[in-house]
């Protein structure tokens, strides 16, 4: 009982000091009870294939990260054409996004 209540408070302090930067965040909370955070710049909120964060080629073509490797998301994939439209409608926040964090979650995988 301890220990959910002071996981709501910490989900909690992590919300407000993202809104209190007006940068905005992502988080979520694993199985293990951690939380675990993906951020959000500038309006945009990256997409994710098979669990792992979506990045984007200089053609608007959507890839990921897996083990070090970069794999493009294979145009048989049911949502890959709103992968394409995601990135037309958010490109600029897209690149504000990749440039200032995108970096970091290319070893993330969302559970």
């Amino acid at each position: 009982m301890l220990a959910s209540r002071v996981q709501s408070v910490v989900l909690f302090a992590m919300v407000a000091a993202c809104a209190a930067f007006a940068t905005g965040c992502y988080a979520e909370v694993d199985e293990r009870g951690g939380p675990v955070t993906v951020e959000s710049y500038g309006g945009y909120t990256p997409q994710y294939y098979d669990g792992y964060v979506v990045y984007y080629d200089g053609y608007g073509r959507p890839y990921y990260y897996n083990n070090g490797g970069s794999y493009y998301v294979p145009r048989g994939y049911a949502h890959y054409d709103g992968l394409v439209r995601h990135y037309n409608t958010y490109r600029d926040p897209y690149a504000r996004w990749n440039t200032r964090s995108g970096y970091r979650y290319r070893s993330y995988r969302r559970r």
